[in-house]
């Protein structure tokens, strides 16, 4: 039962979509649903979802400026 906590939502979902795509594969013999229910199930087995290191991207933190400087334009007329 402790295994189950480590599945999260989206491990639930592509493990969902990998049975159903099976369930097609077996009922029509397409070849992209047994692909597709052969990719999900994988993703879903190994709790991999995204290409290489793309989900532990770190989020972007905003840093506030404390120190504004003012920005001086100078106007440029051509001769």
């Amino acid at each position: 039962m402790a295994r189950l906590r480590q599945f999260g939502f989206m491990r639930l979902l592509r493990a969902a979509l990998a049975v159903l795509f099976l369930l097609e594969a077996l009922r029509g013999g397409g070849a992209v649903a047994w692909i597709l229910a052969a990719l999900l199930g994988a993703q879903a087995w190994f709790n991999v979802g995204c290409c290489g290191t793309a989900c532990a991207t770190p989020s972007a933190k905003r840093r506030i400026a404390t120190d504004v400087q003012e920005i001086h334009f100078e106007e440029v007329k051509a001769p």
